[in-house]
């Protein structure tokens, strides 16, 4: 499925896009904690400790410097620590566990995404549409892609998330193209959804384990496959 010329702009979510998690849970993951202790909490405890943890990111957002970023993470964590207490989350383990948040070390580019971003610079105006925080402009410079981007829309900038519209007009106010001229790739369908809604064209990415499927709109298994279905 082919999008409609003329493209002149690619919005890029991040996370399962241009890179993957190696670790098979992002807040917990078990080089940080003992897996066999995290498994013997009984699900509802973990859960509403969960869910506990999210409410107060979400509801606290807003946010600009890593190191907003690093106390909201600190703060988070002691708020697990009292939630659940067989973690054993000493003052050392929350920093270990702030620190894999914020440098990403269990983030992983695609193999294919510099490459594809080097084929695409130049022809098209490239950015990102993230829900994230203020790490990730180090995250993509420590990949070495950031050079790539011209425009960059962040969440935590914003203080919302994606599929909310402003996080779209905002993009689209940085690359300062129409956007029926403009694509975006992204994992989530819902995601997508709210792009379409402001007139972006929307292509699917499967590349995450058990990704999402959609017959709605352009699909790709990998970055580089875009390369395939942009109008010559």
């Amino acid at each position: 499925m082919k999008l409609r010329p003329p493209i002149k702009g690619i919005f890029f979510d991040a996370g399962w896009t241009l890179f993957y998690h190696t670790s098979d849970n992002w807040c917990f993951p078990k080089e940080c904690i003992d897996p066999n202790i995290f498994n013997e909490i009984p699900n509802d405890k973990k859960n509403f400790a969960f869910q506990k943890m999210i409410k107060y990111m979400d509801d606290n957002h807003l946010m600009f410097t890593e190191e907003e970023e690093i106390e909201q993470f600190t703060k988070v964590y002691s708020m697990v620590s009292s939630d659940l207490p067989e973690l054993g989350l000493t003052n050392q383990k929350i920093e270990t566990l702030v620190h894999a948040q914020v440098s990403g070390i269990y983030n992983c580019f695609y193999d294919d995404t510099l490459s594809t971003l080097k084929a695409l610079h130049g022809k098209y105006k490239l950015g990102v549409i993230s829900d994230n925080w203020p790490s990730l402009k180090s995250r993509l410079k420590s990949g070495g892609v950031d050079i790539y981007f011209s425009t960059m829309t962040i969440s935590s900038y914003l203080g919302t998330f994606k599929p909310d519209k402003r996080m779209y007009l905002h993009a689209l106010e940085q690359m300062k193209l129409p956007p029926e001229q403009t694509v975006f790739i992204d994992d989530g369908v819902e995601n997508l959804e709210g792009a379409e809604e402001c007139g972006i064209q929307p292509v699917l990415i499967t590349a995450k384990p058990n990704a999402e499927s959609s017959d709605k709109y352009p699909s790709i298994k990998k970055l580089s496959e875009l390369l395939e279905i942009l109008p010559e």
